[in-house]
């Protein structure tokens, strides 16, 4: 028996879940990217009075929720089953996207190169209790910008079978890595049934996907990769102070998340997750403790998808699973 801690009793689950539907539906989300505004469009959802808001009414959201998998099944390179994300499985996985690395033999805190991406790549691959990687910081000393995205992806699929979380950096990106990954399958209707990887689509907050992230899911949901809705919702700064009001905006962003994700594809592999914080105003930083991440396992228990979470202080690991 597994024990469990519980921050939200059933009824204030149910009533922070039917006050973000009630937001969805009469105030709805600013979808930026054009491709994307437009599927949704002609899917038949409408728009508020001002033209600039896609509503989401509840009986398609509700529709969503229902159509997107409980669990999925993660495939190593080789092609072979690897985990299971759902149910009361968890994984721990290394945080994604840090801007710098400790040197573990100078004791500097400098910017990251391609050798210090292998050299993680490979002890993580050996680590038993580390499920899989991820693209976990940029390498800015050495590779352009506009190229790390792919580059990490490359890296990390060149040195480790284990699945990997990942993601795009820019509008553009998800193609070229999906193309990547496509030749250790036969085709992209492999992909499809073998994912290899979870993307992270990162919603911009305040009721609004921006075009890269936008851009970002139409191509995953498209090219069969499954995808994380990550808000980083930071208490005090772009969400209420209150756990409960942040915990609304929390569930406005990934329900419309996920609504998007099947109505592209349905039964597109979606992960209910989360980055949020209480932001400090007088350290201007944002830590991000276990709480937050626990109550939103609370929502996403209660919706019976898989999760992830951004759940330690100041060490960027995920928690991935149930």
């Amino acid at each position: 028996m597994r024990p469990s801690l519980n921050i939200l009793s059933n009824d204030q689950t149910r009533n922070i879940l039917n006050e973000a539907k009630r937001v969805l539906a009469e105030v709805g989300m600013e979808i930026r990217g054009a491709a994307l505004r437009q599927r949704l469009q002609d899917h038949g959802l409408k728009t508020d009075k001002s033209g600039k808001r896609i509503l989401f009414p509840a009986d398609v959201v509700e529709k969503a929720i229902a159509d997107a998998p409980s669990s999925f099944t993660l495939f190593n390179r080789d092609g072979d089953a690897y985990t299971e994300i759902g149910g009361d499985n968890v994984h721990y996985v290394p945080g994604s996207s840090g801007l710098k690395i400790l040197d573990h033999r100078s004791g500097e805190t400098r910017l990251a190169d391609s050798t210090d991406f292998i050299e993680y790549a490979r002890l993580c691959d050996g680590l038993s209790h580390i499920a899989y990687l991820a693209t976990a910081f940029s390498t800015n000393k050495d590779i352009e910008a506009q190229v790390s995205d792919v580059w990490r992806l490359y890296m990390t699929l060149t040195t480790s079978k284990k699945p990997v979380v990942s993601g795009a950096f820019g509008e553009h990106g998800v193609p070229a890595m999906a193309r990547m990954m496509e030749m250790f399958r036969n085709d992209r209707a492999d992909l499809i049934a073998k994912p290899m990887s979870i993307f992270t689509i990162t919603a911009t907050g305040n009721f609004r996907y921006g075009e890269d992230s936008c851009q970002n899911l139409l191509d995953c949901v498209e090219a069969g990769i499954p995808v994380e809705i990550v808000p980083v919702t930071l208490m005090g700064l772009i969400a209420p102070v209150s756990l409960v009001g942040a915990l609304v905006f929390h569930c406005i962003d990934v329900l419309s998340g996920i609504t998007m994700a099947q109505i592209i594809r349905p039964g597109a592999p979606v992960l209910f997750g989360g980055a949020p914080a209480t932001f400090h105003m007088k350290a201007a930083s944002s830590p991000m403790a276990a709480i937050e991440a626990q109550s939103e396992r609370r929502l996403c228990r209660h919706c019976q998808k898989p999760a992830s979470a951004n759940a330690s202080l100041h060490g960027p690991f995920r928690r991935q699973g149930s």
